[in-house]
C-alpha cells in the first residue's frame, strides 16, 4: 500500500454543513445555515447563458461507478501523460473493478487502487512510473490571476484547472483542491502505479509538486463525499472491515462506450472574459449583504473551471 503522507500530516481541517436556504448574491449563488449569516458552503457560480465552453474529450474522461453513483474525472495529459495513460490502461484492463477506496480520510483524501490485502499481489502488475510534477509553461495556456497565494509566486487555471507557477513564469503545475486526483506512491518520488487518491477536504497545498496530479473530479463529487470514512488514528486511515469499503463497480474510459451510452460535459474556457468577468465579480463584492467590504481577492481553489452537462445531451 502506499501511503503518500504521514497521519500527522493529513489531518487538515475541513467542516461539513448542511445547507438549508439561498440567496442569490450577484449572479452567486451563496448557501446560509438556517438561523445564521454566515455562509457555510462553497459558492456556486452562474454561468446560465455564457458561450465560452469547451468540450471534455470522451478520450480524457474516466467514469468511477461506485454505489452512490457516478463519479467523472478530467484527465490532464497536458501536466501528467503517462499517469493518465496509466489509468486509462488500468481501466481498460478492469483493473478497478471491485477494488475499493480503502482508505479514507475525513477532511484529506479518498485512496483508492491496489489496497494491501493478501489478494492484493495477485491483482496485474504495473511498472511504476517517473514523476510527472510539473510542465513547461511554453506547452499550456496558464492564465494568471492577480491575488497573492501562500505556497506559489503566482497562481491561475489552465484548462480549467487551479495551477501555479514558479518565479520565474517557465514552470507550470496543477494544485491540490478539493477534487484533484493524484497518484499515491511510497518515499521515492518515481514509486506510483495504480494507487490514487482525491481530496475530499481543504486543499492540502504542501503536497504540490510533490505529488503527481493526474485529473480532477467534474461531476460526482458528492458521491466522493459520501465515501465511508476511516480512522485517521488507526492504521493511516485504512479501513479495517472489507466489508464496510466503499466498491468501485467500474472503472472506464467514456470513448470505450457505445457514443450514445456516454455521459458528456463541458468545462468554461479559463482563458476568456467570460470567465475573467467571473473572477472580478467573486473578487470584489458589493452586494449589502456585505456590510464590511471583504479583501479584493480569492483563492484559486475557490474558482475552478466551472463544469455543466454538454447542451448537445441537454437537447436530445
Amino acid at each position: 500500500m502506499k501511503l503518500m503522507v504521514s497521519v500527522m500530516a493529513c489531518l487538515v481541517a475541513c467542516t461539513a454543513c448542511d445547507s438549508t436556504t439561498s440567496e442569490q448574491v450577484d449572479g452567486i449563488v451563496e448557501y446560509f445555515d438556517a438561523g445564521s449569516i454566515v455562509p457555510v458552503q462553497t459558492e456556486i457560480p452562474d454561468f446560465t447563458g455564457i458561450p465560452d465552453w469547451r468540450p471534455v474529450n470522451p478520450a480524457d474522461l474516466l467514469l468511477l461507478e461506485v454505489g452512490d453513483g457516478l463519479i467523472a474525472i478530467e484527465l490532464a495529459d497536458w501536466v501528467a501523460p503517462n499517469h493518465a495513460n496509466r489509468m486509462r490502461q488500468a481501466a481498460r484492463d478492469g483493473f478497478f473493478d471491485g477494488r475499493s477506496f480503502y482508505r479514507v480520510i475525513d477532511g484529506f483524501v479518498a485512496q483508492g487502487g491496489r489496497g494491501e490485502e493478501a489478494d492484493s499481489v495477485e491483482l496485474p502488475q504495473y511498472p511504476t512510473l517517473a514523476g510527472e510534477f510539473t510542465v513547461a509553461a511554453s506547452s499550456v495556456t496558464f492564465t494568471p490571476m492577480i491575488d497573492d497565494d501562500l505556497y506559489a509566486p503566482q497562481v491561475g487555471h489552465v484548462a480549467g484547472f487551479p495551477a501555479a507557477t514558479n518565479e520565474a513564469g517557465d514552470e507550470v503545475w496543477p494544485i491540490h483542491c478539493p477534487g484533484t486526483v493524484a497518484m499515491a506512491r511510497d518515499n521515492d518520488p518515481d514509486s506510483g502505479d495504480v494507487e490514487f487518491y482525491i481530496v475530499i477536504g481543504q486543499g492540502p497545498r504542501h503536497l504540490d509538486r510533490i505529488m503527481t496530479v493526474f485529473g480532477r473530479v467534474i461531476d460526482g463529487m458528492e458521491h466522493v463525499q459520501a465515501l465511508r470514512r476511516g480512522d485517521p488514528a488507526v492504521n493511516s486511515g485504512v479501513i479495517a472491515d472489507t466489508g464496510a469499503r466503499d466498491i468501485i463497480v467500474s472503472a472506464r474510459i467514456a470513448s470505450d462506450l457505445p457514443e450514445d451510452d456516454r455521459p458528456a460535459y463541458e468545462v468554461m474556457r479559463t482563458d476568456g472574459q467570460a470567465f475573467h468577468d467571473a473572477k472580478e465579480g467573486r473578487r470584489n463584492r458589493t452586494h449589502d449583504f456585505f456590510f464590511e467590504t471583504p479583501p479584493p481577492v480569492i483563492e484559486a481553489c475557490h474558482l475552478p473551471g466551472p463544469v455543466r452537462i454538454a447542451q448537445t445531451q441537454l437537447d436530445d
